[in-house]
């Protein structure tokens, strides 16, 4: 399977090690930095700039692993690029933003493969320090934090949140900043209503860092002393409780269950996990369908997400599953219809073969891919948050890193070149 679907060349060098860490942290700092220079007053930070900034950080990233294409990523991007265009021409309103998301997987994994397991580790210690760090300081110092980061006017200049958008907390922080009084999930009398967001600006993508923090731990975990990521966890674990992420604690548990099970490096599993959620939430959608009314968000928590996100595949004809159509409801608040209704259900699931039956090369890889399996198929059901460069950047360099081609292996490569450059003669019969 692995030489008719993967797409990827094996690295077998450590060539971008100094640079992509850096470039991986500046995709977790960007925003905290631009949203700093827009409450200075030095900077008019709109979309445009944003968009900017993030495909600075996405070409430097580019062109370190410029070397890593090969002709079966030429042929699958051609190939999305070509359905998308197609969708676009029948369908005006489809948004080409999908090949965005999917160049910053690509682009990044194959940045972690050139980089490295012992690069991925200083990055996730360099992440947690500087979204601890941070976090702390909004939690000790709200006031402050707030006049040195207006978040919510930052927003308003990305045109994420509207003018007129009632601010009801009466502070800067995001609109999901702030549980409301007693409903917060984790130490409600101890830490209020408030939800850090550190440097991701919005809460829900440090959930999701946190979840990420912990797939990596499972993945890489060894029971003996110094193997147990026990540190890490406790961090993870930390930044849950901060931002009160009831999703990030849920996906904890689910993946722990998966990783003790005998499906942790199931290919098949991860293949069909996401289908699996997909079927149960259109069958849920249907359960609770409204005749004759529109599907929205009735109740503004886990389970009205998920009720909302089935209604609205439910609601769907079949053209906006094919990208041909666009969705009559919006699809911000479900990460699977987004992803239908952009890239289509064909190239989804072919993207989802790719991924679930690419032969991985340890198997810390093939753990990390079933906890990642978990973790979107968990968090595409209340969003599409997971594919921002906010925390994808950092997943798909740290699963890159775990599939690079072990140090043993490289100096094996290493030896056989050089026999092979000594001895050409033979190296030629032999081939």
């Amino acid at each position: 399977m692995d030489a008719v679907v993967s797409p990827f060349r094996r690295t077998v060098g450590a060539e971008n090690a100094a640079t992509g860490k850096w470039i991986v942290v500046t995709s977790l700092m960007f925003n905290l930095w631009l949203c700093f220079l827009q409450t200075r007053g030095w900077l008019h930070a709109s979309s445009a700039t944003v968009a900017m900034v993030e495909l600075l950080v996405i070409g430097a990233a580019a062109w370190c692993v410029r070397r890593q294409v090969n002709e079966r990523v030429v042929v699958i991007a051609a190939l999305t690029t070509g359905y998308v265009v197609a969708a676009k021409m029948i369908n005006p309103a489809e948004s080409p933003k999908i090949l965005h998301d999917l160049f910053i997987m690509y682009v990044f994994y194959c940045l972690g493969r050139g980089s490295g397991r012992p690069a991925a580790q200083w990055t996730i210690w360099a992440a947690m320090a500087l979204v601890l760090t941070i976090g702390l300081f909004e939690l000790l110092a709200p006031d402050v934090y707030g006049q040195l980061f207006n978040v919510w006017q930052y927003y308003v200049e990305k045109g994420v949140l509207s003018q007129d958008t009632v601010n009801y907390s009466g502070t800067t922080m995001f609109v999901s900043g702030n549980r409301g009084e007693g409903a917060r999930t984790f130490l409600p009398s101890l830490l209020g209503s408030h939800r850090v967001s550190s440097v991701f600006l919005e809460p829900v993508s440090m959930g999701n860092f946190a979840a990420l923090v912990f797939a990596w731990c499972l993945a890489v975990w060894r029971n003996r002393p110094g193997g147990r990521q026990i540190a890490l966890i406790a961090l993870a674990l930390v930044c849950i409780v901060l931002t009160d992420s009831r999703f990030a604690s849920g996906c904890c548990v689910a993946m722990l269950l998966v990783r003790i099970s005998p499906l942790r490096r199931s290919s098949l599993f991860v293949f069909l996990l996401p289908i699996g959620v997909v079927t149960a939430l259109t069958v849920v959608g249907a359960l609770h369908e409204i005749p004759g009314a529109t599907p929205s968000i009735l109740t503004d928590n886990l389970k009205g997400r998920l009720v909302f996100s089935g209604r609205l595949l439910d609601y769907w004809t079949l053209s906006p599953w094919f990208a041909f159509s666009v969705s009559p409801v919006y699809t911000a608040d479900t990460g699977y219809a987004y992803i239908f209704n952009t890239l289509g259900a064909p190239l989804t699931l072919l993207y989802a073969l790719i991924f679930a039956f690419h032969r991985n090369a340890s198997r810390d890889a093939a753990v990390m891919k079933t906890m990642l399996a978990v973790y979107f198929s968990c968090s595409l059901c209340i969003g599409a948050n997971s594919v921002t460069i906010k925390t994808a950047a950092l997943l798909w360099f740290l699963y890159g890193a775990l599939d690079a081609v072990p140090l043993a292996e490289r100096r094996q490569i290493r030896r056989q070149k050089a026999s092979a450059s000594l001895f050409p003669v033979g190296a030629a019969a032999c081939e």
